[in-house]
């Protein structure tokens, strides 16, 4: 690289430079137009840009949750004419340099990706399902389960499920991913997604006295051109997820108009039972490029002068 890059945080008046940065990134799934503004009035979510000379060259953006201990890595974007050559490498250097300085209580970093790191410690990896409904062919009747799964509001959330003797068994490391975002399971966190996405909680029905043994997460999430509904489920009875899927379906089948992709994240333990889900119950066809990929989380402690 010829010029030296330069740095700055960015601003709500550099969303059409952001556009520019954007167009045609992942065939008109990207969600970073859709959010930008969102992350322009949150606390705790920096978007730091890059320069050469006077030209927008890349951006990093990162959240710092779980009370101040975790950055998040956001998004990642080059210009193609910058590629390979540095610039997200120095960008990441220069943002993590920041997020020390502004959030001195953050001692690690926190990503996922579907690349992998030799180099990272990796805390988890989710298989990624996926396929494309069009309402139109969508002649399905209410499903029919033995297990009843139900909307849970986010106190119940929060007090119950994230309570210790249910999080213990539910989260392994104590942590949860939704949609592509780590975080530990506390209430702060939740709150904190809440202002950029809409959050659906679900849970199996079981009496008052028991604990649930399952929870699910729907995030409904817009992007360019497409409408996805994302969905991670956690638990380790293959039919309580069989049914959290056909519940999250219906959902999602409830509260988009239109077209979605329905993206489903789990262990590679119950990957099949999620395909036969999708193409056998609900007669969906696979996305099968995305289908075969993974969410892979990896983990970077931060060194202190």
């Amino acid at each position: 690289m010829n010029q030296e890059l330069t740095f700055r945080i960015a601003r709500s008046s550099d969303f059409g430079e952001i556009l520019k940065l954007s167009e045609g990134i992942y065939d008109g799934h990207d969600y970073l137009p859709l959010r930008y503004q969102a992350w322009m009035n949150m606390d705790k979510l920096d978007v730091m840009l890059a320069y050469i000379g006077e030209k927008l060259a890349g951006l990093v953006a990162c959240s710092v949750v779980d009370e101040g201990r975790t950055a998040i890595r956001r998004a990642g974007r080059t210009f193609a004419e910058f590629r390979g050559q540095g610039v997200y490498t120095q960008l990441s250097k220069a943002m993590n340099e920041f997020i020390q300085r502004r959030y001195p209580s953050v001692y690690r970093e926190r990503f996922t990706t579907g690349k992998s790191y030799s180099s990272q410690t990796k805390l988890l990896q989710l298989d990624i399902l996926s396929s494309y409904c069009n309402k139109n062919a969508l002649h399905l009747h209410p499903f029919s389960t033995t297990i009843q799964i139900e909307a849970c509001t986010k106190e119940y959330l929060c007090d119950v499920i994230f309570s210790r003797p249910v999080a213990h068994k539910l989260f392994p490391n104590n942590l949860l991913v939704i949609e592509h975002f780590p975080i530990e399971p506390l209430r702060s966190n939740i709150d904190y997604l809440q202002q950029e996405i809409d959050l659906y909680f679900a849970v199996e029905k079981c009496s008052d006295n028991d604990f649930p043994r399952s929870v699910s997460f729907g995030v409904l999430s817009p992007r360019v051109k497409f409408v996805h509904w994302s969905v991670n489920v956690y638990t380790s009875d293959p039919v309580l997820y069989e049914a959290h899927l056909l519940h999250q379906f219906q959902r999602a089948q409830e509260v988009i108009k239109g077209d979605f992709s329905f993206d489903t994240f789990q262990d590679k333990t119950l990957t099949n039972r999620g395909k036969r889900v999708l193409q056998e119950q609900l007669q969906q066809q696979l996305d099968e490029e995305t289908s075969k990929t993974s969410a892979k989380l990896y983990e970077k402690k931060f060194s202190r002068p």
